[in-house]
């Protein structure tokens, strides 16, 4: 198997303590991951570790020209994002499942305890919450701006209440009416 960068030739390399199996790049420090071997290894790890947060200053930037085959069939790699608001990818081979992860990028899982995770990055459930998060973020930072910071404390507090509260329905019927006290 030959690097998607260098083509050079990929060694055999377990990584981290636990023995993940991997090929490792010589010149780039790049990682494949096969597929097969990765559900292997995950299903001996145990219990899924919790994810951490990070800085997102560390992360590393995608800035391969071109497009990368895959080292075991020769397919084109797929990028996909990994971390909400950050432009953060990993690359997959949509014919082999295999992973292409670039200099750093493992770290960057590592460090965030997503490392047991990469078979994850790929479906639908986790692509989908990578956009609602991103939504929450964008509308967040929208709704501090247009209201002001104070204002949207005080809303959200008043909307956590209501949301609990067991009359709610008359309370915002109460609020939206011009005047509530006409029938």
């Amino acid at each position: 198997m030959n690097c998607p960068i260098c083509k050079t030739s990929l060694e055999y390399h377990a990584l981290l303590e636990s023995q993940m199996p991997a090929y490792r790049c010589a010149s780039c420090q790049g990682v494949w991951i096969s597929a097969n071997e990765y559900l292997r290894w995950v299903q001996t790890q145990g219990a899924v570790l919790p994810e951490k947060s990070a800085s997102d200053a560390d992360l590393p930037t995608w800035d391969t020209p071109g497009l990368k085959l895959c080292p075991a069939c020769g397919h084109f790699l797929m990028r996909y994002r990994v971390l909400p608001g950050a432009q953060f990818y990993v690359d997959r081979c949509g014919h082999c499942n295999g992973v292409w992860l670039d200099k750093g990028e493992l770290d960057v899982l590592v460090e965030r305890n997503l490392h047991d995770k990469i078979n994850q990055f790929f479906t639908q459930p986790w692509q989908t919450h990578l956009r609602e998060e991103e939504t929450h973020h964008a509308l967040d930072k929208l709704y501090r701006e247009k209201f002001g910071i104070g204002d949207y404390a005080r809303l959200r507090e008043m909307r956590a209440w209501l949301a609990e509260h067991p009359l709610r329905s008359m309370l915002l019927a109460y609020l939206q009416a011009e005047d509530p006290y006409r029938a």
